[in-house]
C-alpha cells in the first residue's frame, strides 16, 4: 500500500460559510461580507437595547427607593 500525500494548498475559511478561501481574504463574496456587516450591526444594536434597559430599570429602582416612604 503507497501512501500518496496530497498538498493542501494555504488557505483559510470564510468567516460566514466556512468555503475554503485564500489567504489573506475574510470572506469568499460579497453576500457574505453583508451577511457579516449585517450581523454585527444587529449585534450592536441589541447591545446597546440592553444597556438602555439595564439603564432604565436602575433609574426606576433608586427613584421607588428613595420615594418609598420610611417608619
Amino acid at each position: 500500500m503507497s501512501q500518496q500525500k496530497t498538498l493542501i494548498p494555504p488557505h483559510t475559511h470564510c468567516k460566514v460559510c466556512g468555503k475554503a478561501i485564500p489567504v489573506g481574504k475574510s470572506y469568499c463574496s460579497n453576500e457574505c461580507r453583508e451577511s457579516e456587516v449585517k450581523s454585527q450591526q444587529r449585534a450592536k444594536r441589541l447591545s446597546r437595547i440592553y444597556t438602555l434597559f439595564f439603564i432604565a430599570l436602575m433609574i426606576i429602582i433608586i427613584l421607588m427607593t428613595a420615594l418609598t416612604p420610611r417608619g
